[in-house]
């Protein structure tokens, strides 16, 4: 474990991509130490109805690495011309190296030691703002506190949503009954190169948070 203070460990959990050793193996006992951490996380009525899928077969970390980079150049299709400069998170600070990041992970996800699926149970496609919110609201913390608890043990992930543009082919590769679960992102587990990770650019709460009543 590092010796990180609850703070140092909050503030300084990424999204890593570039640090990720893909070298390094990752022991399926280290994978579910960290999940029965992750599920502490509160659920909607505690009623643990999500599934989750570690994928460490080499070959289907390479096919689903590969519908993940199929979903991202649908993606970026979807963009038409707010691409580049054009791009809504173009100027947020050092948003170039995002990309470059992003274009690392693209090149390398297949090379992972193990890939990451949390699913909740049900659809959203027509579900009201509330039932939304309550589904993604029963997983979102545990898969978060997977970050945090790989991060404690000096390993990282990170978010990605690209492969849900080919959610059924991802389905279809895992077993997953698509009419029966939501897949939440597609997360590689993986040592980081050195741990030494910083806190990021955000907005100062004088600017986002209104007291009472909304502000802009």
């Amino acid at each position: 474990m590092l010796d990180l203070t609850p703070d140092d460990l909050l503030t300084t959990t990424r999204s890593v991509r570039k640090r990720l050793d893909f070298d390094r193996p990752v022991s399926r006992e280290l994978i579910s130490e960290c999940l029965e951490v992750a599920f502490q996380a509160p659920n909607g009525s505690n009623m643990n109805s999500w599934r989750w899928v570690v994928v460490d077969d080499p070959e289907r970390v390479a096919a689903a690495a590969g519908i993940y980079n199929a979903g991202l150049d649908d993606y970026i299709a979807s963009l038409g011309d707010a691409v580049g400069e054009s791009y809504m998170g173009a100027q947020v600070p050092r948003y170039e190296m995002i990309g470059e990041s992003v274009a690392h992970l693209r090149e390398n996800m297949h090379r992972s030691p193990a890939l990451l699926i949390p699913l909740f149970a049900g659809r959203t496609e027509e579900a009201s703002v509330f039932f939304q919110a309550s589904l993604w609201g029963s997983v979102i913390q545990a898969t978060w506190s997977f970050f945090l608890a790989l991060r404690a043990r000096g390993l990282g992930s990170a978010w990605t949503t690209g492969h849900l543009f080919r959610e059924k082919e991802m389905a279809e590769l895992l077993g997953i009954p698509l009419d029966l679960y939501t897949q939440v992102g597609l997360f590689p587990i993986a040592y980081t190169i050195g741990t030494d990770f910083r806190a990021a650019y955000r907005k100062p709460v004088s600017e986002v948070v209104g007291w009472n009543q909304f502000e802009v």
